[in-house]
């Protein structure tokens, strides 16, 4: 049996607060080594971000070659990994807000603000969710991820859209349209799906791979292609028919809206 294998156990379960937590048994005490090597130099390299970040709660563990603009608009529960070549920019009205045990993997971008003109709102993950490599999220519109999502590699959720109505003037100088995106707790959203400004995912359900979302899904369902449509249920018709829509997700989602709206006004 690895002598390090109940070292690294005790240090995740600890760390994700799962006290069940089990690794492989087939890996050997030099590549636990390795691992550990490798996560106590990210934990020294995001030394530096606790000083202007100072809502984050260590630990955390930061990759190489992460950038995070404006930091002291970023907040993030104990446990956070940003992997190599992560790019954050929490300049938006309400930053980035991340719960604990989130992972950000290589080359994830979180982006809240797109001109100057026009503050964005921001972008919110909940506990133990995590988002794919090269994933982009655009928060301008605002995006309220639930707990336990998984986003897929090279997945984009997008808040804003160009104004396109005018043949008078170039599309850029028109302006946009904001609505949020708000993805409900334990989701699965597959590689390269795309989710459109104003959709509303509802709790359990999973996107296949290269969908693109452009309309409200409801909870527990699976959908795919382009436009996404429910291809398969989670549960039961009867069980469906019965259960209310997720009134957390509704909530998130009429806020948003509603917060929209109130920009728009002003």
């Amino acid at each position: 049996m690895s002598i390090l294998q109940p070292v690294v156990e005790r240090l995740v379960r600890g760390l994700k607060g799962d006290p069940g937590y089990r690794i492989a048994t087939s890996y050997s005490d030099g590549q636990l080594a390795i691992v550990l090597w490798h996560r106590a130099r990210q934990l020294v390299r995001a030394l530096p971000l606790h000083v202007v970040a100072w809502r984050i709660r260590a630990p955390v563990f930061r990759g190489r070659r992460v950038v995070v603009e404006h930091a002291r608009q970023l907040s993030a529960g104990p446990g956070l990994i940003l992997e190599d070549g992560v790019f954050l920019s929490a300049l938006s009205r309400d930053g980035i807000v991340l719960g604990h045990t989130v992972t950000i993997a290589r080359g994830g971008v979180l982006t809240c603000t797109g001109v100057l003109a026009d503050l964005g709102v921001g972008i919110r993950i909940g506990n133990r969710s995590a988002v794919g490599a090269g994933a982009f999220l655009g928060g301008q519109g605002g995006i309220h991820i639930g707990d336990d999502v998984i986003i897929g590699p090279g997945a984009r959720m997008f808040s804003e859209n160009h104004a396109y109505a005018s043949l008078d003037r170039p599309i850029r100088a028109q302006g946009h349209e904001r609505a949020p995106v708000v993805i409900g707790d334990d989701c699965w959203i597959g590689s390269g799906a795309t989710i459109l400004a104003g959709v509303s995912i509802g709790h359990g359900c999973v996107v296949a791979a290269g969908a693109v979302v452009t309309h409200d899904v409801p909870p527990l369902c699976m959908v795919a292609g382009v436009p996404a449509r429910v291809v398969r249920w989670r549960q039961p018709e009867a069980v469906r028919e019965s259960q209310p829509v997720h009134a957390e997700l509704e909530l998130s989602a009429a806020r948003l809206r509603a917060d929209s709206t109130l920009r728009e006004d002003r």
